[in-house]
């Protein structure tokens, strides 16, 4: 069941993507300087589903997908593969709406708003919160590939104009990008690859 209409608000959301992790396991005290604090939460299993309808979404820089039965959105909003910044859509109503300006499709949720699945994995969830604020996240996916993210979210009351939004972001990306140099113990450099692009990769390979 996704989230029905609470009083207005805009999730921000800026990630940082990592290959793996650069020690054998991460620990407040791993490497110089220390963590402030790190707290492990319990390990998730999450079910993902992505909508899409011939690219259209996703050319748009927009990504739906089900997760655990709760519809998401996440509208880009600037930055590179590697250095996301969003807004995550939540609410069925904002959800069709994005659906409807940017392919002209006005279907219903039990419908999956008209969209097709492109892609459905599981991904085993490992989640520590850094310094009280950021979520460093590595996740394994049931094709086995790995990743990691590093990412800040924030929420903005009201309707915010898309200038506030995209300040919002880009001071939220500068916190994102000092916490990972200052910390680069933790993270192993090289380039990282997407669960969506390496489960595509994947599925090319199935196929030749």
């Amino acid at each position: 069941m996704a989230f029905r209409r609470l009083p207005t608000s805009r999730i921000l959301e800026v990630e940082r993507k990592f290959r793996s992790f650069a020690v054998p396991k991460l620990t407040q005290y791993g490497g110089l300087p220390h963590f402030k604090s790190l707290q492990k939460l319990p390990i998730r299993i999450i079910r993902d589903s992505y909508y899409d309808k011939s690219n259209l979404l996703s050319s748009a820089g927009v990504w739906i997908r089900k997760r655990d039965d709760r519809w998401e959105a996440k509208v880009k909003k600037g930055g590179s593969f590697t250095n996301s910044r969003f807004e995550e859509l939540t609410h069925v109503d904002d959800i069709s709406a994005c659906i409807k300006r940017i392919t002209g499709i006005d279907d219903r949720e039990a419908r999956n708003f008209g969209l097709d699945p492109i892609a459905i994995f599981s991904t085993t969830r490992e989640t520590w919160i850094a310094d009280d604020e950021f979520h460093i996240v590595l996740d394994t996916m049931d094709f086995g590939h790995q990743v990691g993210e590093v990412e800040l979210q924030k929420v903005l009351a009201g309707e915010p104009t898309e200038h506030q939004k995209q300040n919002e972001v880009q001071l939220m990306d500068e916190r994102v990008a000092s916490f990972m140099e200052t910390y680069a113990w933790a993270f192993s450099p090289g380039q990282p690859t997407g669960k969506l692009t390496a489960y595509f990769e994947r599925e090319r390979r199935k196929t030749t």
